[in-house]
């Protein structure tokens, strides 16, 4: 595996180079954003990125997008950063953001964090357009929602959730006939860090016990909670 490291700073530069290969990934280090895209450009064996935010050289924003739009291979995308307001949250989940290393650098604390992030984004499908994290064991998060002409509650056990949409092991599943004539659910309703949440959405895959949910409506209180959440689970 091969990953960027485009950092302002050499010394940090060099460092997480150095950790990255405790893990098996090869790091280039890179200085700024152009430098970062002609590497893209010339080796398409890169699977993601370590960028510094806060750099006016590295312009790590605009490089996540321009790597977003055109070099789908590197999805892997971790920012080094001294920003955390929930703004900033929102903006890099949405982004497509897979995990947060905080400023000021710490090499051990660094190769914790890389560690964890690294397990979690191992089995990722390339494919999501948003990124999914598994509910801590100890939550036993549930979820429930009705259906038209159907007079039994659904529920089931959370299993992984998105800004997108929420995966869920049935706990009671209903004939697969009826979940499959619903163009849509009222109102998916379910518990985050002690917040409620009830957005609408749609049915787009069972397989047996197993159903996917795709989210249309969540308002802005819900979006802003739920991507703190699994940011707050990509981070740690």
């Amino acid at each position: 595996m091969i990953f960027l490291v485009v950092e302002a700073s050499l010394k940090v530069r060099e460092s997480l180079c150095y950790v990255l290969l405790s893990f098996g990934i090869k790091g280039i280090s890179l200085s700024n954003r152009q430098a970062a895209l002609d590497e893209l450009k010339s080796n398409p064996e890169i699977e993601g990125a370590i960028v510094d935010i806060d750099s006016q050289d590295v312009d790590g924003i605009k490089l996540i997008e321009e790597i977003r739009a055109s070099y789908s291979h590197a999805n892997k995308i971790i920012i080094h950063t001294i920003q955390s307001n929930k703004d900033f949250v929102v903006r890099m989940v949405e982004m497509g953001v897979v995990g947060y290393l905080l400023k000021p650098y710490d090499e051990e604390e660094i190769f914790s964090k890389l560690k964890a992030i690294l397990a979690k984004i191992e089995s990722h499908n390339k494919q999501r357009k948003h990124i999914r994290v598994k509910p801590d064991p100890e939550e036993m998060l549930r979820l429930h929602f009705r259906l038209p002409d159907y007079p039994h509650l659904i529920a089931g056990k959370i299993l992984d959730i998105s800004i997108g949409g929420v995966a869920i092991e049935l706990l009671n599943p209903p004939e697969e006939d009826i979940l499959k004539s619903v163009a849509r659910i009222a109102r998916i309703q379910f518990t985050l860090s002690g917040k409620q949440f009830s957005p609408a959405g749609q049915i787009i895959l069972q397989k047996g016990n197993f159903l996917a949910l795709r989210f249309i409506t969540l308002n802005t209180s819900e979006k802003t909670r739920l991507a703190r959440y699994i940011f707050k689970r990509i981070s740690t």
